[in-house]
């Protein structure tokens, strides 16, 4: 095993691997999840007002509310009655904080434990006699 793979996975003497966990990536890794939470409510709540007003206007109206997704876009579709009414595209929230979770934490991984183990070893790389 080369020594930069063995700084790779090897905790700091005297602190573990959870100890280097910085509790800033923590916080925003909290308040991703949050709005990714608040983000799934919202939409939960759409479709339960449009399915409110489908069983308000049962005899009326029979539409029925979906989702459905493409890449960082959503449509919000009524369809019923042969018709099938859909919203523009919108950009879908919850797949942007996704991305911006992994793009977080990988950014993390990378500078703490690629990166700074490469500048480790370029400082304590001494000639050996």
């Amino acid at each position: 095993m080369s020594e930069s793979a063995d700084v790779f996975i090897r905790p700091e003497p005297g602190r573990s691997a959870v100890a280097r966990l910085p509790l800033k990536l923590l916080a925003v890794d909290v308040v991703l999840v949050a709005l990714a939470y608040l983000v799934v409510r919202d939409q939960a709540v759409r479709a339960d007002y449009a399915a409110s007003l489908h069983t308000a206007c049962a005899s009326l109206c029979s539409y029925t509310p979906s989702f459905s997704y493409g890449i960082l876009v959503q449509y919000f579709t009524m369809t019923g009655n042969g018709v099938s009414l859909t919203s523009p595209p919108t950009l879908d929230w919850f797949q942007v904080i996704a991305v911006l979770l992994v793009v977080v934490n990988a950014w993390h991984l990378y500078s703490n434990y690629v990166k700074g183990g490469q500048a480790r070893n370029a400082g304590s790389s001494a000639p050996h006699p």
